[in-house]
């Protein structure tokens, strides 16, 4: 029988949201049973406080510990496991959010980073224990805001200073972004372009011309934007993150490659399979091989 990672809804639908208020969810909870391989609509940062486990994202296995960060997009597959020494579980800070609060103007160099990131980073790495405790405070007292009652004056804005502190701190310390390049400029609107294919990437129709339309912007222009903001054309870009979530479902399902093709937005076998192969040097066969985590 197929294995289909499902999207968890729970908290996580922008519609769950009221008109005006911040798309936002964080709760401090224990965890000690796990959870299936799944995926949902928010970027997730969270943070280990106690006990240990493992993570599985996009087929990749790391251990949890005190100290483990992680940021989450929403294409990224994720399951959480313990072993027979691990009974007592963990204990961490989950927020999840709509990736728009990451893509404003006046914090243009976070898209930069969010791109990065899905480009050819690890999402996930140990804090030092300075770091930790930076973080650590950034999110209390995020969490602690959230919960409050009566609601304090001003509180959708502190939590997004909040949020922006940990995930800014987050980049800081991340061991792969100590060289990063500065970001490109940006007009008030052109990351949403970044945003709006991250969101609707696995749609088969999705295309330089019907994102052009729906921003109101010409082809070419919004051709030379796109390539300027993240550093590949819209066509390697889109296949890319197509190809990054096919490796998660390779990896940790056993849905047919031919399933697997379609489900990530792929209008044909033959072109994921080239696609694929492009991108990571073997084809999806191969891969599944190497990297798979599901229990025949």
């Amino acid at each position: 029988m197929t294995t289909f990672p499902f999207f968890w809804e729970d908290h996580l639908r922008l519609v769950s949201f009221r008109k005006g208020g911040l798309p936002l969810f964080i709760r401090h909870y224990h965890n000690a049973i796990g959870y299936p391989n799944h995926h949902h609509e928010f970027v997730e940062i969270s943070l280990i406080t106690r006990g240990h486990g493992t993570e599985i994202i996009n087929g990749v296995r790391h251990p949890l510990q005190p100290g483990s960060i992680c940021l989450l997009l929403p294409y990224h597959l994720h399951a959480l496991e313990f072993d027979e020494n691990q009974s007592d579980g963990l204990h961490k800070i989950s927020v999840m959010f709509d990736m728009q609060l990451l893509f404003q103007t006046d914090f243009a160099e976070v898209g930069r980073w969010i791109v990065q990131l899905s480009d050819n980073m690890t999402p996930f790495y140990e804090l030092a224990p300075a770091a930790y405790e930076e973080i650590a405070a950034a999110l209390t007292a995020l969490n602690n805001e959230y919960y409050a009652d009566p609601e304090p004056m001003g509180k959708q804005g502190f939590m997004r200073l909040q949020l922006l502190v940990a995930i800014y701190l987050y980049f800081r310390h991340h061991p792969g972004f100590a060289s990063m390049e500065q970001p490109s400029p940006a007009q008030p609107t052109e990351w949403d372009y970044v945003k709006y294919v991250h969101t609707h990437f696995l749609e088969e129709q999705l295309s330089l011309e019907n994102v052009a339309q729906h921003f109101g912007v010409n082809v070419c222009v919004f051709r030379h934007t796109f390539k300027r903001l993240v550093g590949k054309n819209f066509l390697e870009y889109l296949h890319l993150l197509r190809v990054r979530r096919a490796t998660g479902l390779l990896s940790t399902t056993n849905m047919s490659v031919v399933e697997i093709a379609y489900e990530v937005g792929f209008s044909s076998l033959r072109s994921f399979i080239r696609v694929f192969k492009e991108i990571t040097g073997m084809s999806a066969s191969d891969y599944r091989k190497q990297h798979t985590c599901v229990d025949e």
